[in-house]
């Protein structure tokens, strides 16, 4: 079989490739794209890793490509947004997945991130201040596949944001865990 007959029979290539190469994460609700991508993932894996490119599929049932890259200023402003709803949905004793993948979506005007004072702090630390910079926020997480806007106040949760929630949950154990040492150590209870 030569190269380009392994090219023609990967669909949708040139965009699964330029979606996934921008930091898109592509899931079930890509529909056409995806179906495409999970039906030939080892040949789609074998042609992008040739290519110099890590395409990941996370257990949860999305795709997207590993970066090496430094993220910086975006990925503290996307992690500092995802631990503040994490808290606050914790705080207000809500399931968490049920919450976050509720059927309605959210409102920006209902989000936590500037109710408080120290979520006001965090937010303000990683550049955002207002609801015009949380909602530039929210379309830059349209733009990477973990959200899909439903409405110009509306928006819901794609099944890409597990990558956040799972970093969230794991932060949430590792600080148990240290509590949980400190107190053996000094015999709190």
């Amino acid at each position: 079989m030569t190269l380009v007959e392994i090219l023609q029979g990967l669909p949708h290539l040139p965009e699964l490739f330029e979606r996934l190469r921008s930091g898109r994460h592509i899931c079930a609700d890509d529909g056409p794209l995806y179906l495409a991508l999970r039906a030939e993932v080892g040949s789609y894996r074998a042609l992008f890793e040739a290519l110099g490119f890590d395409l990941v599929g996370h257990d949860r049932g999305f795709y997207y490509f590993l970066s090496g890259e430094d993220l910086g200023k975006e990925a503290s402003q996307l992690a500092a947004f995802f631990f503040i709803l994490v808290e606050a949905w914790g705080d207000a004793g809500k399931d968490l997945e049920a919450t976050a993948f509720g059927a309605a979506g959210h409102r920006l005007a209902d989000l936590p991130h500037l109710s408080r004072d120290r979520w006001r702090r965090l937010m303000a630390e990683a550049n955002v201040t207002n609801e015009e910079e949380l909602s530039n926020l929210i379309r830059r997480l349209e733009r990477y596949g973990f959200a899909e806007r439903l409405a110009d106040d509306r928006f819901r949760f794609r099944t890409p944001v597990w990558r956040f929630l799972d970093l969230c949950f794991e932060v949430l154990n590792d600080d148990h865990d240290e509590s949980t040492k400190v107190n053996s150590a000094t015999g709190d209870a």
